[in-house]
């Protein structure tokens, strides 16, 4: 942690700068927006079950995922409302910094799938096809895509 001072006429004070916290947020704010989009889609399971037969086998109660979608929600609108004066987190930086950071990280994840997943086979005349693995060694099943030509 750095260590800053400033002084003023009457004493001297030492201001420690926690980076830690700052980058918790950047990483807990993409969360909390992945985490209410999922629990919202949950929710949505849980209100058209028999439309997806969806069954799963160990199962969150409907007011639990309720609660957690709110809950996540709070969690990305809450960092928006600006802190009372002397009470932000950052000196020089805008309060909510992390919240745009956040947003950036998904939208920049959005533009790898589409480069990835759109762009590319198009550019390079392919499609991409989803295959289930099965390990030889221990049964584990995984989905690859492979890249078949057009």
């Amino acid at each position: 942690m750095p260590i800053t001072s400033s002084s003023s006429e009457s004493s001297s004070h030492l201001k420690v700068q926690n980076s830690s916290t700052d980058h918790c947020s950047v990483i807990s704010y993409p969360l909390a927006i992945v985490n209410a989009f999922v629990a919202a889609g949950l929710a949505w399971l849980y209100l058209h079950k028999e439309e997806y037969n969806w069954n799963p086998p160990i199962k969150a109660t409907l007011p639990v995922t309720i609660f957690f979608f709110l809950s996540n929600v709070y969690l990305v609108i809450a960092p928006f409302v600006p802190p009372s004066d002397g009470n932000s987190v950052y000196e020089t930086l805008p309060y909510w910094l992390h919240c745009v950071v956040g947003f950036a990280i998904i939208a920049a994840g959005g533009v790898y799938w589409v480069v990835w997943a759109v762009v590319l086979p198009k550019l390079g005349n392919y499609t991409l096809h989803r295959e289930v693995v099965v390990d030889d060694i221990d049964g584990w099943e995984r989905h690859v895509f492979r890249k078949v030509p057009n």
